[in-house]
């Protein structure tokens, strides 16, 4: 009895380090502004690596991210991966601004070769700081190799290697040792140099100054020792070079949190910067329901509704955006009588239509130029003509 109950008590204890090993998050997002929280979901996400490469290409990319998903696994539907994107991505800058100067820098730290004996306490002093931290654990970590070449595909795309930068100079965005731009990736063993971590531990005060005073947004990244020979070579399916092409399946990143604001289809009221805040979502070219549509799209933002792009007799379903007209009020009195339409264009309406206010101006310069020139001409050919038998009579000079 006492050797079963032994066995007993030896298989509940490796069930459970199982349980929490699987339940240790593997990444940790510290910014500013946290993501809200799914109150009815007590455990953190588990995602698979192609959609972690997709986060961590989003949060370093320079310019606007068009990510192509034909590498998520087929066990995965392509909507939730946009949604681990959105919720875990980079907050994009406002529809209508260019300027970056404002944005948050952004770092990626790969730490290689953690075990729960020396990254157990950094994470632990990680979700004491703000529970919000622990994003999301990886399903698959790839191996060392893998993690290379992922390093090598930062490099390619212009983003800064900072592989010699000590801690302390790779958490400041304002040294010029370890930043070229707003991004930067680093990678670290930590079985190779045990000092990492304690040198982290102790600027972590530091970047978290950083990171709540809006100038940085640090992603790390805890790579386990157990995967550094795993078989998986690549944290991609796809080629690096296949990571510029732009096909069907390729999605369009816009704005943050369709969530905050619900538009209704319906409405005539002219887009608001609340509205413009609502687009950070990655829409996909179909969605396969009405409400998936509506969902992902903030209701077409206000200017149209989803409809059916193949009908009711079609084999499958493609609900797109169909932009509308909307009025809106042209004078500052709310009781005027100033009104204007307005068109609306783009995948989810997000675009004034001008097509109609420009060839009218077009067609109206070609008609009064057209009219001006016939006019010159006209005048030119009357004072060409001769004058009448007549009066050229009167004007002649008498023979002597």
């Amino acid at each position: 009895m006492r050797f079963l109950a032994g066995i007993t008590v030896a298989v509940l204890s490796g069930l459970a380090a199982a349980a929490s090993s699987r339940s240790s998050p593997d990444v940790f997002i510290l910014q500013a502004k946290q993501r809200h929280q799914d109150p009815s979901s007590s455990s953190l996400p588990s995602i698979p690596k192609e959609v972690a490469r997709h986060i961590l290409l989003q949060r370093t990319s320079r310019d606007p991210y068009g990510s192509d998903l034909r590498d998520i696994p087929s066990t995965v539907e392509i909507e939730t991966a946009v949604d681990f994107i959105t919720k875990f991505g980079k907050s994009p800058a406002p529809l209508f601004s260019s300027s970056e100067t404002n944005d948050a820098s952004q770092l990626v730290v790969l730490l290689e070769g953690t075990t729960a004996e020396n990254a157990g306490h950094l994470k632990e002093t990680l979700v004491k700081a703000d529970p919000a931290f622990a994003a999301f654990s990886i399903s698959d970590p790839p191996s060392a190799t893998a993690n290379q070449r992922m390093m090598t595909l930062f490099q390619n795309l212009g983003i800064a290697n900072a592989a010699q930068c000590d801690i302390a100079s790779a958490i400041n965005p304002f040294s010029s040792a370890c930043w070229t731009g707003k991004s930067s990736v680093v990678k670290y063993d930590v079985q190779k140099s045990p000092e990492t971590i304690p040198a982290l531990l102790d600027n972590l005060s530091r970047l978290l100054k950083f990171t709540i005073a809006g100038d940085l947004e640090a992603v790390i990244v805890f790579l386990p020792e157990s995967s550094r020979a795993s078989k998986i070579n690549n944290w991609s399916a796809l080629a690096a070079g296949d990571l510029r092409r732009r096909q069907e399946a390729e999605t369009v990143l816009v704005s943050s949190s369709d969530e905050e604001t619900v538009v209704s289809p319906a409405t005539t009221q002219a887009p608001s910067s609340s509205r413009a805040a609502a687009f950070s979502k990655a829409i996909p070219q179909c969605f396969g329901t009405f409400n998936s549509c509506m969902t992902q799209t903030a209701n077409c933002t206000g200017h149209g509704k989803c409809v059916d792009k193949y009908g009711p007799t079609g084999k499958s379903h493609c609900f797109t955006c169909s932009c509308l007209a909307t009025i809106v009020q042209t004078d500052d009195e709310p009781g005027s009588r100033g009104r204007k339409t307005v068109h609306w264009g783009g995948n989810v309406c997000q675009k004034k239509d001008i097509s109609v206010p420009f060839w009218l101006l077009t067609g109206f310069t070609i008609v009064l130029i057209g009219a001006v020139t016939f006019a010159i001409g006209l005048l030119y050919s009357i004072g060409e003509e001769p004058l009448p038998g007549v009066i050229g009579a009167g004007v002649i000079r008498a023979s002597k």
